[in-house]
């Protein structure tokens, strides 16, 4: 009876520790920036500078938009996820180096349901030089 009350604990604590840092994934899709309306592809070709996190509403979608701070010519990938971690909706922007031709981007687009943006926080990951 002790042994199997202890590995219930152990068990709860590691799901509770998985959803804490590491979280559960949302329920999303990537999209190519030319997928997106055009009045947020206009938005994000007006303002090109912009880097980090932008967040777009459009009827019954959220978009989440991730430029990373590149210069030209980084052999770079960018990934952009969705979390839930400890209660809260995370956008979380990889930046790594490319291992082919193949995976060099500087930004990634995501659309989910509906999400207002306070209920959002975001992480960056950059790699190390």
């Amino acid at each position: 009876m002790k042994k199997g009350a202890i590995l219930l604990i152990c068990f709860i604590g590691l799901g509770v520790f998985y959803y804490m840092t590491i979280g559960i994934k949302v329920d999303y899709e990537k999209i190519p920036l030319q997928q997106a309306p055009d009045k947020i592809r206009k938005a994000i070709y007006e303002e090109t500078d912009l880097t980090g996190f932008r967040i777009f509403q459009e009827g019954r979608h959220t978009y989440v938009y991730y430029k990373s701070k590149d210069t030209t010519n980084d052999y770079i990938t960018t990934n952009l996820e969705m979390r839930w971690k400890a209660g809260s909706m995370v956008a979380m922007a990889r930046v790594d180096h490319a291992v082919s031709d193949g995976l060099i981007s500087y930004d990634q687009m995501i659309r989910m349901k509906h999400t207002s943006e306070e209920d959002m926080m975001f992480e960056e990951q950059i790699m190390s030089k």
